[in-house]
C-alpha cells in the first residue's frame, strides 16, 4: 500500500486551483501553512514515518507538498487534529469494528470515506461512522440536492439540499 501511495503522490500536480489539471492548490495563508508544518513536525517527533512527494514548489504563495504518514497511532496529534493541508495519516486496523472505533475516536467529524468491494459492508460501516458526510468508494463528490455539514467539533448545521434551506425559514 505504501508503494501505491508513494507512486500516486508523485503524479499530483500543484498549481492554480482553477486549472482543471491541478490536483493541489495553495494553502490559504501563512498562518495555516505554519500550522501544517507544526503538525507534520509533531508527527515525525512522535514516531510516524513521513513520505513526501519530491516536487518544486511555486515561488509565490503558500505551498506544501503532498504527504502521508505511516505508523500512526490514534494518540498522535496528526491523528487527532485537523491538518487542513495535503497530508494524510494512515492508521491500520484489522476488523471493520476496529476501523469504526478508531475513526469515531476523535473530536472531529467533517467527512469520512469507506472503500471496500463489499457493498453491504460499505453501507454498514458508513451508517456507524460519526461524520457529516460519508462517501462510499469515492471521495469529495457532491450531489447538490444532498446536505453537507460537519459533525462534532467540525461544525454544525447543513448547507445544500432541503436541510440547508431550513436556516432561512426562521
Amino acid at each position: 500500500m505504501v508503494a501505491r501511495l508513494t507512486d500516486r503522490i508523485r503524479t499530483l500536480r500543484l498549481g492554480d486551483p482553477l486549472d482543471k489539471n491541478t490536483d493541489i492548490g495553495a494553502i490559504n495563508s501563512r498562518v495555516q501553512l505554519d500550522k501544517i508544518h507544526e503538525l507534520v513536525q509533531s508527527g515525525v517527533a512522535q514516531g510516524a514515518t513521513l513520505v513526501q512527494a519530491e516536487c518544486t514548489l511555486p515561488e509565490r504563495g503558500y505551498w506544501f507538498p503532498a504527504s502521508f504518514f505511516t505508523n500512526v497511532q490514534t494518540s498522535f496529534r496528526i491523528a487527532r487534529e485537523e491538518i487542513f493541508g495535503p497530508v494524510l495519516s494512515v492508521i491500520t486496523f484489522r476488523t471493520p469494528e476496529e476501523a469504526i472505533e478508531k475513526a469515531n475516536n476523535t473530536p472531529y467529524g467533517l467527512s469520512a470515506g469507506v472503500w471496500t468491494a463489499e457493498g453491504s459492508k460499505n453501507m454498514w460501516i458508513a451508517q456507524h461512522l460519526r461524520a457529516g458526510v460519508v462517501w462510499c468508494n469515492t471521495f469529495n463528490k457532491f450531489d447538490p440536492s444532498s446536505p453537507f455539514g460537519g459533525y462534532k467539533e467540525s461544525g454544525f448545521g447543513r448547507e445544500g439540499g432541503v436541510h440547508g434551506l431550513f436556516e432561512y425559514l426562521r
